[in-house]
């Protein structure tokens, strides 16, 4: 026979664990948003490129609210970082493309995520009606 008091621990750790879930998923779509605003800035700033001119001062974002003046030398081309170690140079169109592919990773990753979230909140939602209605009290 079940210990009734066993079961509502168990389900008092499930809902913890759901919750702990949603937390980290809440977590990454927050990161995941943060680095999505980042490579549209810089899919604005390859774009606006395309009208400067060799020797044009421009100002450059360079992360957070700090721009930095710059004199350009080649505007047509742009220095990629595929990896931490390897340095690609693409011309303004090619590398619109490259960020635009991860962009469209950054929006799944999103869509995903939330998926994930809404999920875990039907569940918590259940499980805390299911706790209402048989008067457990969740700590």
């Amino acid at each position: 026979m079940e210990n009734p008091q066993e079961n509502k621990q168990a389900l008092l750790y499930q809902f913890k664990y759901l919750k702990d879930q949603r937390d980290m998923f809440a977590n990454q779509l927050e990161f995941v948003n943060v680095s999505l605003n980042n490579f549209r800035n810089t899919k604005e700033t390859i774009e606006n490129l395309k009208t400067v001119k060799e020797g044009e001062e421009i100002l450059i974002p360079i992360g957070g609210l700090i721009n930095i003046y710059a004199t350009i030398k080649n505007p047509k081309k742009i220095q990629l970082y595929i990896s931490q170690d390897v340095v690609i140079e693409k011309d303004l169109d090619n590398s619109i493309e490259f960020v635009d592919k991860i962009i469209g990773q950054h929006n799944e990753q999103l869509q995903f995520l939330r998926t994930q979230i809404q999920n875990l909140d039907l569940n918590l939602q259940n499980m805390s009606m299911a706790f209402q209605r048989s008067g457990f009290q969740q700590r």
